[in-house]
């Protein structure tokens, strides 16, 4: 695939969930109430109040109410001192260090995360349009700050406080996505063909998404009721509940990756179809009862508490075949797993429901549930300068960006007043808004930004074009942001198309000036040409040097993730989930490396099917030991695992050498290890080994991707291979 295409692909994708409806109705309202007021008490300086408010909706990305308005009270304090900018009349070589300096500092704000990250680019726009738009006197910048202060309190007012606040309506909300997902794979794999030829091809496509995607929600649940928890120890009602919930997700998780693997290998021949009947029938039962879980979270209404459905029509059929005679000890063997597999969702099942069913009762949580529960705490807090420490170094890929942010910003101020460009502020937020770490990421940031400025200005002109009232326009104004932020979690792109009509016409009718639509798409395309001109001269940081240490690092998560099966006697124990957990995150850090590659890419396509491809097996050898320590629910010596873990770990240990050397990985090892005494155990060491072999497979293809001229940022060397820090 070239890269435009992809880019255009990535341009034109909508995410799939629902609208953010009251994300938009808070904005229209956030921007439209302090422009209604302005119009109608001829107040113009009331017109910063809506402004303000816009920019503090904007850092507003949902989650727990503490943080939540944490973010949003530290936007809006931050935002009121920030507008003092507006007192500094700075010639314009003062203006063009003092915005190198301020956009620098604000792009190390993405060494504290995502949402302190876009907190600072939202910063460094309005110190922008604080020195392009100076006060008359410090009274007046004075007045501005104040203004914002009752912006963000106004923003911040609809966001918490209109609506009922429900403390744990966000973790409720994670969590019933989680549940939502896995009846999605329960009920997909309860629809493959009893005849098992297309199943296997059904089950290896959607798997890797599924399982990014199910480590995903887990995660960012587990992360909003750690927050919502915080100060609420020992409490045993709401919190303790979706505690269990959100353990049981996981579980859950664990035995149906087993489940799709033993059904992806286990003989379909006719006479297996009953056998399989009953096992579709026992997944479409565990479905309903996840939708039910889902719906008990996310509507806050009574369920019932009665889960119906066993796995004792599967081992009736397991039972005939064997009554009938001729089934082979292997096959028998891992059919019988799968009922163990199945019982075991059962319990999660039932134990899953009866939870859900006290969740609007508040009542405790049973003492027996055959769930393994663990606390979830907040993560311990960070020393605040601790993140700027470990990216203060040339190495960074943050540090990289900060500079070359700064420095991005610092010509386009520096080009706008040399040009006396009118609205030139717009050319210098496209820069800040358009320029990412990545090389691939700026290109489609610009290509999404240039795209619907293009579109959204012509949208805005048609507007203008057909009324000049400003009532009408405000109502306008009011109704493009609303389904412009309704929209934004869905399509980016969409949100840039309707987000450019209505600041046009938000500075069209602030400044009577009806022709701000061209204006807008010159200023952008300048921009845009700023940002990509920087990204390619200025510390490129190519995806190539990156992707091979992230896969190394999986790959050494994939073997300490068997070290710890080996070692343990359930896949419930702490040491077990925590590797589990860690491989997870690696592979989706891998896999997100690689989707930045595909952006820059140039080079021939058949150069990344091996890595793809191990990609793809890195995470079906971790299928492989999860279905492995899904097995091992009964105390068993952990020794029988021990020649396992030293031919797979030191293989793995190879394939990360070699991916970070880049070279051709050393053959495998002549001797293969046999696996356990009974034929489960070998069938699972089998299926562990052919995934290695077929990984090593893919290792050996791989081509030098250092040594590649196809990456669009060049073959310029960059300080350092190190992810952000």
């Amino acid at each position: 695939m070239s890269p435009l295409r992809h880019h255009l692909q990535a341009f034109l994708r909508v995410e799939p969930g629902r609208p953010a409806y009251g994300a938009g109705v808070r904005a229209a309202l956030a921007v439209g109430g302090p422009m209604a007021v302005a119009a109608l008490l001829h107040l113009p300086a009331a017109t910063w109040v809506g402004m303000a408010a816009l920019f503090v909706a904007l850092v507003d990305r949902g989650g727990p109410y503490w943080d939540r308005a944490l973010t949003m009270g530290a936007m809006t304090l931050l935002g009121s001192v920030v507008g003092l900018a507006a007192a500094l009349h700075l010639p314009a070589w003062a203006a063009v260090i003092a915005t190198l300096f301020w956009v620098t500092a604000c792009g190390f704000a993405r060494s504290y995360g995502d949402t302190p990250g876009l907190m600072g680019v939202v910063l460094a726009n309005y110190f922008v349009v604080s020195l392009a738009l100076p006060a008359n006197d410090v009274a007046d910048a004075l007045l501005r700050s104040g203004l914002f202060l009752v912006g963000g309190a106004w923003a911040m007012f609809l966001a918490l406080m209109l609506w009922p606040l429900v403390p744990y309506r966000p973790a409720r909300l994670a969590i019933a996505r989680c549940y939502d997902a896995l009846a999605d794979h329960a009920e997909e794999v309860g629809r493959w063909p009893l005849e098992g030829g297309a199943s296997a091809a059904a089950g290896v496509l959607p798997e890797a998404p599924w399982q990014a995607r199910m480590r995903q929600l887990i995660e960012q649940a587990r992360t909003v009721l750690a927050s919502t928890r915080m100060g609420r120890a020992g409490e045993s009602g709401r919190g303790e509940q979706l505690l269990v919930l959100v353990e049981g997700a996981d579980s859950m998780m664990v035995t149906l990756i087993a489940l799709t693997e033993m059904l992806e290998v286990a003989p379909a021949e006719p006479r297996y179809h009953a056998l399989r009947a009953e096992v579709q029938r026992a997944l479409a039962e565990l479905t309903a009862d996840l939708r039910r879980v889902r719906f008990a979270l996310e509507k806050g209404t009574e369920v019932s508490a009665q889960s119906v459905w066993n796995a004792e029509r599967v081992k009736r059929a397991l039972d005939a075949l064997d009554t009938a005679g001729g089934v082979p000890e292997p096959v028998r063997a891992g059919y019988q797993y799968v009922h163990t597999l199945l019982d075991r969702l059962r319990d999660y099942s039932h134990a899953t429901v009866e939870v859900a069913a006290r969740l609007e009762g508040r009542a405790p949580v049973p003492d027996a549930l055959a769930l393994p529960a663990r606390r979830v705490e907040a993560a311990p807090r960070q020393a605040l300068l601790e993140p700027l420490r470990e990216n203060l170094n040339v190495r960074s890929v943050i540090f990289r960006h900060a500079l070359r942010l700064g420095v991005a910003a610092a010509l386009a101020t520096a080009l706008v007043g040399a040009l006396g460009l009118n609205h030139g502020y717009w050319v210098i937020i496209t820069v800040t808004v358009v320029l990412q770490p990545y090389a691939g990421l700026t290109f489609q940031r610009s290509l999404q930004r240039i795209a619907g400025t293009l579109l959204g200005a012509a949208l805005a002109a048609g507007l203008v074009a057909l009324v000049r009232d400003p009532a009408i326009i405000l109502l306008a104004i009011g109704g493009l942001f609303a389904v412009a932020m309704s929209i934004q979690p869905l399509s980016l792109s969409a949100f840039q198309v309707l987000l450019t009509p209505a600041l046009v016409l938000l500075a069209e009718l602030q400044s009577g000036d009806w022709e701000l639509a061209g204006v807008r798409i010159v200023n952008t395309l300048l921009g845009g040409l700023i940002a990509l001109t920087v990204t390619r001269l200025l510390w490129p940081s190519p995806e190539h040097l990156r992707l091979p240490e992230q896969v190394a690092f999986a790959l050494r998560a994939d073997r300490e993730y068997l070290m710890a099966v080996a070692a343990a006697h359930s896949d419930s124990e702490p040491a077990v989930r925590e590797a589990r957990r860690k491989i997870g995150l690696a592979l989706l850090a891998a896999e997100a490396s690689f989707q930045r590659l595909l952006s820059e890419w140039t080079g021939p396509a058949k150069d990344l099917e091996p890595v793809m491809a191990l990609l793809v097996y890195a995470r079906r050898f971790t299928s492989a030991v999860t279905t492995l320590a899904a097995s091992r629910a009964d105390p068993a010596s952990p020794r029988e695992l021990s020649e396992v873990v030293r031919f797979a770990g030191g293989v793995l240990d190879e394939l990360a050498a070699a991916m970070e050397q880049q070279r051709r990985p050393a053959p495998m090892p002549a001797t293969v290890p046999a696996g356990g005494a009974d034929a489960l155990s070998r069938a699972h060491v089998e299926r562990l080994v052919r995934q290695l072999t077929v990984l090593h497979h893919a290792a050996e293809r791989v081509p030098p991707l250092r040594l590649k001229e196809g990456v669009r940022a060049g073959r310029a060397s960059s300080p350092g291979a190190a992810g952000p820090r």
